[in-house]
């Protein structure tokens, strides 16, 4: 199992918001496919509260219901599969469904791989998010780098099931996260145990 530190709020979507796409400057993965434990770094991206795009959805919803994210820094979160790595434009990989889109096509769905996909970098496309019952301190590098045998197993042991993120038109990717989780997960750990 590989393991990738990514600052929050980001790595909390990519475990509970649907953020299937972890845009790079370059491939950090190689041929790599499989399990990543998904590790929320101590950094914090105050700029993703300005996001207009997914990631500001997801945030706004969280805020507007007056619900605090699980930020849990500097922790191993979840489990994701890396299913695939290409970039994001035509010319420079076969991809079929990941290239530069006009705005006319973007209004009808036609696109990038996912909502979560930048122009001009190399898509890491993760599924079958798996959240840690109780998440594990780690200390987080720079890459994706092999996490030790023993961690792994300790990562395993803690994995839930998927959270299957099904998009229906007109629900904010907050909303589906919920019904998905099962719970409420913009709740403090506090909370949930207080309410037990």
């Amino acid at each position: 199992m590989r393991i990738l530190t990514v600052r929050q709020p980001w790595a909390w979507a990519i475990i509970h918001g649907g953020k299937t796409v972890e845009n790079r400057t370059r491939n950090i993965a190689g041929t790599y496919r499989g399990p990543i434990a998904i590790h929320a770094g101590k950094a914090f991206d105050y700029d993703a509260f300005g996001d207009t795009g997914p990631m500001g959805d997801l945030l706004a919803g969280a805020l507007s219901a007056g619900e605090e994210i699980i930020f849990e820094p500097g922790a191993i979160i979840g489990i994701v599969d890396l299913t695939e790595v290409h970039h994001s434009t035509r010319q420079e990989t076969q991809h079929p469904t990941c290239w530069a889109p006009d705005e006319n096509l973007m209004d009808r769905g036609i696109g990038y791989c996912s909502p979560w996909a930048q122009s001009g970098a190399i898509h890491l496309v993760l599924a079958n998010p798996r959240p840690l019952a109780k998440p594990i301190p780690y200390k987080g590098m720079l890459g994706l780098r092999e996490l030790p045998a023993g961690v792994a197993d300790h990562v395993l042991a803690e994995a839930g099931p998927v959270i299957e993120l099904t998009p229906r038109p007109g629900v904010r990717a907050h909303d589906r996260a919920l019904t998905a989780y099962g719970r409420n997960p913009m709740t403090t750990r506090h909370e949930e145990t207080a309410h037990a």
